[in-house]
């Protein structure tokens, strides 16, 4: 069976067993707005309308390079470990390695494959971001005083790079409270050419969509779509490297294809209140670090 072949397989599994565990999960507003008094006025409003809000210059351009360097080097490494899915690999130091599935065994660059890199937080310089005060704050202000990080993903969109399609954060995530706050960190500049986030502004209010597998085919594992909304009020989210957006985790958005000369990079992180539960068995993605 090629890999394109059972990634499609693959995806057609997650969607049925999102859409069983996850679809239709609500969230109540007092779930995240615990003292949005921290936040600026305009932040505050921009959070419970459109459910994200932009935090400007937070990390300067060579952290966000070094973190870019970091971050290639424990890729490159990882693919040295053990590896299961095709164009996935676990490092020896617990980092998970993903290649763009249109790319495996191409011969390229580790830089040129690398699409998604997980498990950062706990290492430097990425844990200094994951408890920076200006995120912190947001955080706090969003969902409480006891809150920890629980995901951290690296993410390279490179020139010709597919975009994900519309989806919702919390899908992936079958913990018993609802909601998560999402931390995207620009490590480069992310316009419309080369891949920028789109967002449904409102769409935090709606519950859990069922998805559908990603129809394109060599789409990346894990590539589902909500394709019973209305996205025609959809805003690009446009950033310089050292900006952070602040999403919830229902948030439908999605990013374009990078059809620039230049890579798009991002750090993710996803937050929680540090007494969730996992339901289920525990994702090796999954690591609660109080912050």
């Amino acid at each position: 069976m090629t890999d394109q072949a059972t990634a499609v397989n693959i995806n057609e599994v997650a969607a049925h067993l999102h859409n069983a565990h996850q679809g239709g999960r609500t969230n109540d507003s007092k779930d995240h707005s615990h003292d949005l008094g921290r936040l600026s006025p305009e932040q505050a409003d921009s959070w419970m309308e459109k459910g994200y809000f932009i935090l400007r210059g937070v990390v300067d351009a060579a952290t966000c390079a070094e973190m870019t360097r970091q971050a290639i080097e424990i890729f490159t490494r990882a693919e040295q470990g053990q590896s299961g899915v095709s164009g996935h690999h676990m490092g020896a130091d617990g980092a998970i390695a993903v290649e763009e599935a249109a790319k495996v065994d191409s011969g390229e660059a580790p830089d040129m494959r690398m699409s998604k890199l997980f498990n950062l937080h706990r290492k430097e310089p990425f844990l200094s971001f994951a408890t920076h005060p200006a995120i912190r704050n947001a955080i706090n202000a969003i969902l409480g005083p006891e809150v920890s990080c629980f995901n951290s993903q690296y993410i390279f969109k490179n020139p010709g790079v597919w975009g994900q399609p519309w989806h919702q954060d919390s899908l992936y995530y079958a913990f018993d409270r609802m909601p998560q706050v999402g931390v995207w960190l620009a490590t480069s500049r992310a316009t419309v050419e080369n891949g920028c986030l789109f967002v449904a502004p409102g769409s935090h209010r709606e519950p859990i969509h069922p998805v559908v597998p990603d129809a394109r085919p060599g789409s990346n594992y894990g590539y589902l779509e909500v394709v019973d909304y209305d996205f025609s009020n959809a805003e690009p989210v446009l950033m310089e490297a050292g900006d952070v957006l602040i999403f919830h985790s229902f948030l439908m958005h999605m990013s374009n294809d990078n059809n620039s000369n230049e890579r798009r990079s991002a750090l993710v992180y996803h937050y929680a209140h540090s007494d969730t539960e996992v339901l289920g068995t525990k994702s090796a993605t999954i690591d609660f670090m109080p912050v």
